[in-house]
């Protein structure tokens, strides 16, 4: 897949840019509804947000993709 051509410093950045708006935005969204969306573990993210569990290497790009979608407003779809 398009994992391995993305340099571990582009991983990285996406790794701290998703953890960091969980964190921020926990109490507005549906945790429940993105692990769905990403057909993810039930508790991966919210394990991440409650107890500090690092998030596995393989949900960080599904759950970047699903943050950038949601988060880019356009008015146009």
């Amino acid at each position: 897949m398009h994992e391995e051509l993305m340099s571990p410093k582009i991983r990285q950045n996406n790794r701290k840019r998703v953890e960091k708006w969980l964190l921020k935005n926990q109490q507005y969204i549906n945790i429940t509804a993105i692990e769905k969306e990403i057909s993810a573990p039930k508790g991966l993210v919210q394990k991440f947000v409650k107890y500090d569990k690092k998030i596995n290497d393989k949900w960080i790009e599904p759950l970047y993709v699903v943050i950038k979608r949601f988060t880019t407003f356009n008015l146009r779809s």
